[in-house]
């Protein structure tokens, strides 16, 4: 097999094709909402205010790329939408993003984010991690390597994919303000070109082919955002590259349970384009969110979330995810 090119390793890999269908601000929060039990298109508008049409338009994808699917109600003709058991393994990506805005959030009500997760049955506390897979060890990310393989081609950008002039305020967890980020499918897009190495503006847009007003948009927005930096590398004229910052580097485990969602439903057994590779064995990695005690994936049939006070004590009121996903 030929060396693949950096656009090919940036635009084709799995992380790329699972962006192409959650790789939008509107269809993350969509899909958390789902996580706390909201299956009607009423709620999810009383709720996010999204507006009608691209309420139906995303609602429309996720039914078509397989993680909701549409339902008569028996009682009646209203229509439900129900998480799949491939909308369900997508919990474990809003988790990620949850604990790195935990940290990271630009937020006066980040505290919001400080959850605890709880086994429904046995009420033991979970603490969330990614593992190399289900009961395997926890990734370290400096210690990820990658190896091309025969399904790397390049996945067409999504269209009609608009930025939210502002973002929300809702009462909800788990997941706000990291879409800014990693709700945004060119955002995402750039972030992958820096862990590629990728730093100066021209090699980025080499890599990317994406306008030059919207990778300067970008790159601008992530500089505010506090996950990169601008740093002088040349002085007549001035011009700079740009680096991740300690924020930007920890963004990195949301990409690795991103990959292994991909990896489990979007790519074909043996067709992999791009595999992730301990670096002392060689041994495939395919990242799952799990406890790391049991090393049991997240599902959120099976556990419950609460909002922890600053003391870190866990607040007697008991969030609104509760209520089981599926309504069982």
């Amino acid at each position: 097999m030929t060396e693949p090119d950096i656009r090919s390793l940036i635009m084709g890999n799995p992380v790329a094709r699972a962006f192409a269908i959650t790789g939008d601000a509107w269809t993350q929060l969509i899909l958390r909402e789902a996580f706390y039990g909201v299956r009607r298109f009423g709620v999810w508008r009383e709720r996010l205010g999204t507006p009608r049409s691209v309420l139906t338009d995303r609602l429309q994808k996720l039914v078509a790329a397989g993680l909701l699917s549409q339902e008569q109600v028996t009682t009646g003709t209203r229509t439900e939408y129900r998480l799949t058991e491939m909308g369900l393994d997508m919990f474990g990506v809003a988790v990620v993003q949850g604990q790195w805005e935990k940290v990271w959030a630009q937020s006066p009500l980040q505290e919001r984010y400080a959850i605890a997760f709880f086994d429904r049955e046995t009420g033991r506390r979970l603490k969330p991690a990614v593992l190399t897979r289900a009961h395997g060890v926890e990734v370290k990310p400096d210690k990820v390597d990658w190896k091309p393989g025969p399904g790397l081609i390049i996945i067409p950008p999504p269209t009609s994919r608009r930025r939210r002039s502002a973002p929300i305020e809702t009462d909800r967890p788990i997941i706000d303000r990291s879409t800014e980020i990693m709700g945004d499918y060119w955002s995402w897009a750039v972030l992958s070109a820096a862990y590629f190495r990728l730093r100066r503006f021209d090699e980025i847009h080499a890599a990317l082919g994406v306008a030059t007003n919207i990778l300067a948009d970008r790159l601008n927005r992530l500089v505010l955002q506090g996950v990169l930096e601008k740093r002088p590398y040349q002085t007549a004229p001035v011009r700079f590259e740009y680096r991740l910052t300690e924020a930007g580097l920890a963004l990195y485990p949301i990409v690795l349970a991103m990959h292994g969602w991909s990896q489990r439903w979007l790519v074909e057994p043996g067709e992999a384009p791009l595999t992730l590779v301990d670096r002392a064995s060689g041994e495939a990695i395919t990242p799952v969110v799990c406890d790391l005690g049991s090393g049991e994936p997240l599902d959120p049939r099976r556990i419950r979330w609460e909002v922890e006070a600053t003391t870190g004590t866990v607040s007697k009121e008991e969030s609104p995810a509760g209520a089981r996903p599926d309504g069982r």
